[in-house]
């Protein structure tokens, strides 16, 4: 998950005015049974940004093939 973290980090630099801290403190990725993911936002955070992390976790963390 290297490049998903660099990822998350450059959202965080790029519109640092808006997230106080670590980006990924605004969030947590789940894992469900089905093997799918979802995301708990922690904290509010503006709408832009929630869709570039669920286009990462998309891309990121894909379901398992079975």
């Amino acid at each position: 998950m290297d490049e998903f973290d660099k990822a998350i980090v450059q959202i965080g630099i790029n519109n640092s005015s808006e997230i106080n801290g670590d980006l990924k403190d605004y969030f947590t990725v789940i894992k469900k049974d089905n093997g799918t993911y979802n995301l708990k936002w922690e904290k509010d955070i503006s709408t832009h940004i929630r869709h570039k992390v669920a286009a990462l976790v998309k891309k990121y963390y894909v379901p398992e093939v079975l």
